[in-house]
C-alpha cells in the first residue's frame, strides 16, 4: 500500500487518507496477525485543542501509527494543505464496518471500555446467531474508573493473550485511551489497538447519533451539543473557536512556506 503524506494542525500529525484507505489498512494489519500492535487514533478538532494543553496527550498522538481524520473541518484543512482526498472517518463507523461486513468475518474483536449494559448490548448486536456462526466479539472488559492495579493489569494481559483478538477496541475517552494504548503497546501481543471513544455507546444504541446528512455537513458536533448541552457546551462552543484559530494559522503558514519555495 503506497504511503500517503501527513499534515499538522497545532503540532498534531494527521494522515491524509480517504475513508476506504483507512479501513483497508486497519483490516490488513489485523489480518496479518503480527504483534506488537499497530495503534490507531481518531483525531477531531477537540483532540487537537486538548493536545495543545496536554503535552502527554500530544506526545501520545504523535506516537500513534495511524492518525485518522475524524471531523469534516479537519478533513477540509488536510485536503487544502495536501491537495489530496482527505475524508473524515469516525471510530464508530470503522468499528461497525469491521464488525459487520462479510469480508471481515474472520477477524476477532475485544472491546475494552464502556458500561456493562452497553457491552452486553453490543455483544448481542454483533454476535447474534449463537454457535451457527463465528463470534466476532470474543471478549469485553469494563475497567474501573481508576487506574488498574498491577495485579488487575496482569490478569487483563493474560486474558487478552488467551483470547488472541485481532483488534482491541479501546473506549476510554479522548486522551486517556491514546495514552493507555501507548503505555500498553509493548505488553500486548495483538495486531491492532484502536481508540474509539464513545463507540460502544453509539453502536449499542445507548446514545443517538446525528443523521447522516449532519455528519456529512460537519454538523455532528451540533447534534451532540443539543443532546448533551451541559456536558459538551465548553468542548464545542469554546473548543471549536480555538480550533479555527489553529487551523487558520496552519493554513497561513503553509501558504507562506509554499510562496517562499516558489
Amino acid at each position: 500500500m503506497t504511503a500517503r503524506p501527513s499534515f499538522q494542525i497545532g503540532g498534531v500529525r494527521l494522515d491524509a487518507l480517504a475513508a476506504h484507505e483507512v479501513s483497508e489498512r486497519v483490516a490488513m494489519w489485523a489480518s496479518a496477525g503480527s504483534p506488537p500492535p499497530r495503534t490507531v487514533a481518531f483525531v477531531n478538532a477537540f483532540s487537537i485543542v486538548a493536545a495543545g494543553r496536554d503535552p502527554g496527550f500530544l506526545g501520545a498522538l504523535n506516537d500513534i501509527d495511524l492518525s485518522v481524520v475524524d471531523g469534516v473541518p479537519v478533513a477540509w484543512v488536510g485536503g487544502h494543505m495536501t491537495g489530496l482526498t482527505c475524508e473524515r472517518l469516525s471510530g464508530p463507523d470503522l468499528m461497525h464496518a469491521l464488525l459487520s461486513e462479510p469480508e471481515h468475518a474472520h477477524l476477532k474483536h475485544f472491546i475494552y471500555g464502556g458500561t456493562h449494559e452497553a457491552l452486553e448490548r453490543i455483544e448481542f448486536r454483533y454476535n447474534r446467531g449463537g454457535t451457527l456462526k463465528p463470534q466476532r466479539i470474543v471478549g469485553t472488559h469494563c475497567p474501573p474508573f481508576r487506574d488498574m492495579t498491577p495485579e488487575e493489569e496482569q490478569a487483563f494481559e493474560r486474558r487478552i493473550h488467551a483470547l488472541e483478538p485481532d483488534i482491541l477496541w479501546v473506549c476510554l475517552g479522548t486522551a486517556r485511551q491514546e495514552k493507555w494504548m501507548i503505555a500498553m503497546r509493548d505488553r500486548l501481543r495483538i495486531p491492532v489497538m484502536a481508540g474509539v471513544g464513545a463507540a460502544v455507546d453509539f453502536l449499542s444504541g445507548q446514545k443517538p447519533r446525528a443523521p447522516r446528512w449532519m455528519q456529512r455537513a460537519g454538523l455532528e458536533w451540533l447534534f451532540r451539543l443539543a443532546t448533551e448541552p451541559r456536558r459538551l457546551w465548553r468542548r464545542y462552543l469554546i473548543g471549536n473557536v480555538l480550533f479555527l484559530r489553529l487551523a487558520f494559522l496552519e493554513v497561513w503558514r503553509h501558504h507562506q512556506t509554499r510562496r517562499q519555495q516558489a
